[in-house]
């Protein structure tokens, strides 16, 4: 969106009608001016995005409690939404997987469908926990439809949204949300269109894939990195102009991003980067299967399975996960064995600034399930992985 004039004519005008009411009306006027935005780029999603907020708001308490008729309900809510989610994201590519012949409809996914669903999941659960505790209809729409954060996240939580916002308005925090916004406009027309994208020398993913066994192991190496790069500029670019642009609001929403290219490890990587996704993985994945299961290595693999399938429903990204989880996993035991043999020297430098180096060089190879998504089968990444590694593969 940020591309589009109309986009910024939006931010513009809000924040200014913004600050110019009364306090009391100033919610609900972001809600419907998020609303009017985004029904100007898809009605339809935007009208049942509506009932589905009406729905989660006046359900989602009723679900309190704790006792069977309470849980059931809550159970129904979240398999309703994710029933919806599937319905639109999950379901069109696995019948095309297995019909023999072209499809006769084109569903067209609503907009933001990944990120409401989660937040609507998030919602229900806390307030069903009795977590959540303010509840008024114009916060939770907006909640739902603030239009900066919208379609590239951050993946916001009800409660942060609520206790983060400015009753007045403050220079500060306008300093504050147009200096994000230049830096994620840097991020992304600067240092990933103007300076990393000319590197790829009009490379394509596809051209790369066709040529795969034509190119030297530096050259996959680099044209990943790069790719890495490019994706990392992108989605941090997004982050950092929703979070400035929700400022100009007095809306302090939650970080995305710190700085993961300087991870030590895989396992801190993944909590510096989409870290409302993983944070959320985290809470409602990994703790409740690690309830079930008391076993960490199971609940690593079904939330990087989930984190893969929210993206879309691919085997490409159920690769990737799976890629992650292993990483992870591997962390973890090498994590146990260190202090088994008190092996504490490695936590001091220079080990804890090679590490860095070694975590890149298991995260940036992932970025081959990235690139050949939707165009080649997730085959195709499992060659480009072992290319990394084999000067020649095998006909």
């Amino acid at each position: 969106m940020i591309q589009s004039g109309a986009f910024w004519l939006a931010v513009l005008a809000s924040a200014i009608v913004f600050w110019l009411l009364p306090l009391r009306f100033r919610t609900g006027f972001l809600a419907l001016a998020s609303m009017g935005y985004l029904a100007t780029l898809a009605p339809f999603s935007v009208l049942a995005l509506a009932g589905w907020t009406a729905a989660f708001y006046y359900l989602a308490p009723r679900a309190a409690g704790g006792d069977g008729a309470n849980n059931r309900l809550l159970s129904v809510l979240i398999l309703a939404i994710l029933g919806y989610l599937a319905y639109f994201k999950y379901i069109p590519p696995l019948v095309e997987a297995i019909s023999p012949g072209p499809t006769e409809k084109q569903l067209i996914i609503p907009l933001g469908i990944s990120y409401f669903t989660f937040k609507f999941i998030h919602y229900a659960v806390e307030t069903a926990r009795g977590n959540i505790q303010h509840r008024s209809l114009p916060d939770f729409f907006c909640y739902t439809f603030l239009f900066p954060t919208f379609t590239a996240g951050p993946i916001e939580r009800f409660d942060h949204f609520i206790e983060n916002r400015e009753t007045s308005w403050q220079v500060q925090s306008t300093v504050e949300g147009l200096t994000r916004i230049i830096h994620g406009l840097v991020k992304k027309l600067v240092i990933a269109e103007m300076l990393l994208r000319p590197l790829l020398r009009d490379v394509t993913p596809a051209s790369f894939v066709l040529r795969l066994d034509l190119l030297p192991t530096w050259k996959i190496w680099a044209y990943l990195a790069v790719m890495f790069l490019i994706y990392y500029m992108d989605f941090s670019a997004y982050s950092d102009i929703a979070i400035g642009i929700s400022r100009l609001y007095g809306i302090r929403i939650m970080e995305n991003f710190n700085f993961p290219i300087v991870a030590p490890n895989i396992s801190n990587f993944w909590k510096r980067w989409h870290m409302t996704l993983s944070g959320w993985c985290q809470t409602y994945v990994y703790m409740p299967v690690i309830g079930l299961t008391r076993n960490p290595y199971l609940a690593t693999v079904a939330s990087f399975l989930v984190m893969g399938l929210w993206h879309s429903g691919t085997l490409t990204r159920v690769g990737w996960g799976l890629y992650q989880a292993a990483g992870v996993a591997a962390y973890m035991t090498w994590t146990r064995i260190k202090r088994a043999k008190r092996w504490r020297f490695m936590e001091r430098a220079p080990w804890r600034y090679a590490s860095i180096p070694i975590t890149m060089m298991f995260v940036v190879p992932s970025t081959a399930f990235l690139i050949i998504e939707y165009q080649f089968p997730v085959y195709a990444a499992f060659r480009i992985l072992a290319r990394l590694v084999f000067l020649h593969l095998p006909a």
